[in-house]
């Protein structure tokens, strides 16, 4: 069943556009790093060109050095899988959802969710052997992005001549948590998906809840601190379990964080996953099939 399962994911023109679109997001960024420093010097240069048309040349030394590879915190950007850019969820974490959530939202509009179901009529295996498979088509996608971004990061240090300046062994620690990452968020997308059902409808809910949570995040740390309890809600905790933010890295402050330590935002993200696939797994055991949306 997981093996049928595996070939509908893969066969997927939805699953195919968002690998391409994130590997695309992932090639851009890198090259923008690795060309940054070059880009700059063009920015100066046309100054002399054309007075005052750029503030290129107000750039300090240390903000120069913050722009290139010769720091840990730039390097660790270019092999992050979630797109951290500090400011709450990333681009591969949104596909991720959005994968697990056209996912079972395709198969309720097509109406093959209802020959599945005939076809294995223990519902709980059912969305097992669809979730067991979802996970595996995220982890593979995870080693793909692994591949391009370690490439572009070899790419890049050659270009600026820098030296790979990271622990090994912390960069594939770092790989491990960030592809579990991308498969709980893939959990939460099918969760919704399967209680949505339409595929307009499931990406209609999730970008509210996005907006809707990058909007209460900044209030309630602006009114209450760094300790409330708007901190755990799933769509911001990618900062967090990133363990730092590039933001800071880039202006040449302290990486840092809201201050909730990347496991416990492993953990709190599993929560999230559990609850949500649990609630939508008990509906579509207990409620009859439609046809077709």
């Amino acid at each position: 069943m997981i093996a049928s399962e595996l070939l509908r994911v893969r066969f997927s023109l939805a699953a195919r556009i968002i690998l391409v679109l994130v590997i695309a997001e992932t090639v851009f960024i890198g090259l923008l790093f690795t060309l940054l420093p070059s880009l700059i010097d063009g920015l100066v240069a046309l100054n002399g060109v054309i007075p005052n048309a750029t503030q290129a040349d107000q750039l300090d030394a240390a903000q120069l050095a913050a722009l290139n590879l010769s720091t840990p915190a730039i390097q660790e950007v270019l092999i992050d899988l979630l797109g951290n850019s500090g400011t709450g969820i990333g681009f591969p974490a949104i596909a991720a959802l959005l994968l697990g959530a056209l996912t079972i939202t395709t198969e309720h509009r097509r109406g093959s969710l209802t020959v599945s179901a005939l076809a294995e009529p223990c519902r709980a295996r059912l969305l097992l052997a669809k979730l067991t498979a979802l996970a595996l088509t995220v982890v593979a996608a995870a080693l793909v992005l692994i591949v391009v971004r370690g490439l572009i990061l070899t790419a890049g240090l050659a270009v600026q001549g820098e030296p790979f300046l990271l622990d090994t062994a912390a960069v594939f620690g770092l790989w491990g948590r960030k592809a579990l990452t991308l498969v709980l968020y893939a959990g939460v997308g099918f969760a919704v998906g399967l209680l949505a059902r339409s595929p307009v409808a499931v990406i209609l809910v999730l970008g509210a809840m996005i907006i809707i949570e990058s909007i209460v995040r900044p209030i309630t740390l602006l009114i209450f601190g760094a300790s409330n309890p708007a901190l755990f809600l799933p769509f911001g905790l990618v900062p967090d379990i990133s363990g730092t933010n590039p933001l800071a890295a880039l202006t040449g402050t302290t990486v840092t964080t809201t201050g909730v330590t990347p496991t416990a935002a492993v953990l709190v993200l599993a929560v999230w996953t559990l609850i949500a696939t649990g609630t939508a797994s008990a509906r579509f055991i207990r409620t009859d099939l439609p046809d077709r949306q």
